[in-house]
C-alpha cells in the first residue's frame, strides 16, 4: 500500500503506511528507507535524515541509505556532515539496479530522464554516458532545467560518497566537460541560484593533484571549467 501511494504521488499515505509497517516489524530497513523517500519528496529533510540513520543503524551497508541521508543533508546545507558520511562500495552481494542503455541523442535522454524518479536513478543513468561525449549528445538543445537537474545529482552523488574513487572521477568528468556543450555558456547565465551547488561541487572535488605534464593539462582545464561554471 505505501508503495502505492509512493508511485501515486500521495506521500503523507505512504508515509502512514511505511510507519505503521516498520512499527510492526522495525528490524526491516526498508520501511524507514522508503519512508525516507517520502519525507524527501515532501521537503522534510531532518525526518530523511533520521530515518536514513535508523536505516544504517539496521544495516550499515545499504547503500541507497546513504545516499538518501546525503540528499538530506544537502538540502539541509551539513555539507561537512554529508562529507563525512561513509557509503561502502558495492558488492556482488548488494541489490543494484539493472542496467539501462545509455541514450544517444537528446531526445533519448529526455526521455529517460523524464520518468526517473530518485537521485540514485538519475545518477545510475549519468555515470554510464561518458562525460567526453556530452557536447555531442546535447549539442545545441541543453536547457537551464536539464543542466539544473544534472548538477544538482552530481552534488548529492558527491555527497553520498564523496571517498568513492569512481564517484569523484565521474562527476569531476562532468563538472570539467559539461561546459564544452553548446550553449552552455548563455544556459549558465540563467541559473545564479545553481552556482551554490556548482561551488558546491567544486569544493568537494578539490584541485586535481596530477604530476607531470598531463598533469598540468589536467589542471589548466579544470580552472577553465571552474570560471565557466562561474566558480572559484
Amino acid at each position: 500500500k505505501g508503495n502505492a501511494a509512493f508511485k501515486a504521488g500521495d506521500f503523507p499515505t505512504a508515509i502512514g503506511h511505511y510507519t505503521a509497517a516498520f512499527i510492526a516489524d522495525p528490524s526491516n530497513a526498508t520501511y524507514p528507507l522508503n519512508r525516507a523517500a517520502a519525507y524527501l519528496k515532501l521537503g522534510k529533510n531532518e525526518d530523511a535524515e533520521r530515518d536514513c540513520d535508523a536505516v544504517l543503524r539496521i544495516d550499515s551497508k545499504n547503500v541507497k541509505g546513504y545516499f538518501r541521508r546525503g540528499q538530506a543533508r544537502v538540502a539541509l546545507q551539513k555539507l561537512k556532515e554529508a562529507e563525512a558520511g561513509e557509503c561502502p562500495k558495492p558488492t556482488a552481494g548488494n541489490s543494484e539496479a539493472p542496467k539501462r542503455e545509455p541514450p544517444q541523442t537528446m531526445v533519448a535522454f529526455t526521455k529517460i530522464w523524464e520518468t526517473l524518479e530518485t537521485e540514485e536513478e538519475r545518477w545510475d543513468v549519468l555515470r554510464q554516458i561518458p562525460a567526453t561525449r556530452l557536447p555531442v549528445l546535447f549539442k545545441a538543445s541543453l536547457d537551464a532545467s536539464i543542466l539544473a537537474a544534472i548538477l544538482h545529482t552530481l552534488r548529492a552523488a558527491l555527497a553520498a560518497a564523496p571517498e568513492d574513487a569512481e564517484t569523484v572521477s565521474v562527476v569531476r568528468a562532468y563538472m570539467v566537460n559539461l561546459p564544452r556543450v553548446p550553449r552552455f555558456s548563455s544556459v549558465a547565465l540563467m541559473m545564479k541560484e545553481e552556482r551554490e551547488d556548482a561551488q558546491a561541487v567544486w569544493d568537494m572535488l578539490g584541485r586535481s593533484q596530477g604530476d607531470g605534464v598531463e598533469g598540468e593539462m589536467d589542471k589548466r582545464k579544470e580552472d577553465g571549467s571552474r570560471r565557466a561554471w562561474g566558480c572559484r
